[in-house]
């Protein structure tokens, strides 16, 4: 017998700098190919949503619309086409592409109205996501871990071991200690840098970073940051930097805590427009400068990865989260993480 129409509850972005509004939508059915219904168990809250709740680049043509990118949870169905996955797998929803078909955004309604949303939305208690953004997981994994797989460990751990390849022989500075920024200490750490700097204004976020493995703190809002760099590295500068804050002030600080030569990483996402002033002759003398999406990670090999780095202790995945909250208090924590909480925040469903 057809499960279809689908009813569920979702938080739903109706108006910029408003609270979300929770209400049931349909999924009207069927599955297209590549669709995949996934029933959540636990989401994160990214500071890019609530970026997008705060209308922070501009005028959202999407409204109103689904939100989250990052969560875990078990599959209910899936569509024509799909071999990835399959009805009871446990799974990780991402934002990052992965194998398997590229589908059509699912067909949502509250009240007869289109409620927008694209190949994965995670602030809702099931969704209908593609293929291409689900990942397998073992039976009786962490669920609450695994959400942070979907984004904010991956990119943390993916942008150090996949990009920056940090060696012992290096000086780490991590710009910014979220959720993302906490990852990328955790997995420096596993690299045995000669230093591992972390950088925030929230002192919860430096105790953490301490914790997980940062060898020096400098508080941004209490310490001239390019001097202490300097005084901590001889004067020469982190040979790696790691910027996870989208803040262009606090890019243009982060790069100049760099050496030359030194490698430096744009891993917070900027609001769009929004421009920083570089040294032009410290990047011609070998001051690289690199974007970063997602930590450079592919899906399919680096979220079991991560997970069983996890499982062995070599990553601390379940000390990131700071709050676990119900779906119905999601509005209270995005009040709480705009305070600046330390680590990630969690939604259960």
């Amino acid at each position: 017998m057809s499960v279809y129409p689908f009813v569920f509850k979702a938080a739903i972005l109706e108006k910029n700098n408003k609270p979300l509004v929770i209400d049931s939508i349909e999924f009207p059915g069927p599955l297209l190919a590549g669709q995949v219904l996934v029933k959540l168990s636990y989401s994160g809250i990214c500071g890019k949503q609530i970026e997008e709740i705060d209308g922070t680049d501009g005028s959202d043509p999407w409204l109103p619309h689904l939100l989250g990118h990052e969560g875990s949870g078990e599959v209910i169905d899936v569509g024509p086409a799909v071999i990835k996955v399959k009805k009871t797998d446990t799974v990780v929803l991402h934002w990052m592409k992965g194998s398997g078909i590229h589908s059509s955004t699912p067909l949502y309604f509250r009240k007869g109205s289109r409620i927008n949303a694209g190949w994965v939305t995670t602030f809702n208690e099931f969704a209908v996501v593609s293929e291409n953004r689900v990942t397998p997981i073992p039976k009786g994994s962490d669920l609450l871990v695994s959400a942070l797989l979907g984004c904010a460990a991956t990119t943390g751990v993916g942008v150090v071991i996949n990009e920056a390849q940090v060696q012992p022989y290096d000086t780490v500075v991590v710009y910014g200690c979220g959720g993302i920024g906490l990852c990328a200490v955790q997995a420096a750490r596993l690299r045995y840098p000669r230093k591992i700097i972390a950088v925030d204004i929230n002192k919860d976020s430096l105790v953490l970073a301490r914790q997980f493995g940062a060898t020096d703190l400098i508080n941004a809002s209490e310490e001239n940051v390019l001097e202490y760099v300097r005084k901590l590295t001889s004067g020469c500068g982190a040979t790696k930097v790691i910027i996870a804050t989208g803040n262009p002030e606090a890019i243009e600080l982060a790069v100049e805590t760099a050496g030359i030569p030194a490698q430096v990483f744009f891993v917070g996402v900027p609001p769009k427009g929004s421009k920083v002033k570089l040294d032009a002759h410290a990047i011609m003398h070998k001051r690289c400068i690199n974007g970063t999406l997602g930590g450079g990670i592919w899906p399919d090999r680096d979220i079991p990865t991560y997970l069983s780095m996890h499982k062995e202790g070599q990553l601390h995945l379940d000390k990131v989260v700071s709050r676990i909250v119900p779906f119905a208090e999601i509005n209270e924590v995005i009040k709480q993480k705009r305070a600046a909480i330390a680590g990630r925040c969690v939604i259960k469903f």
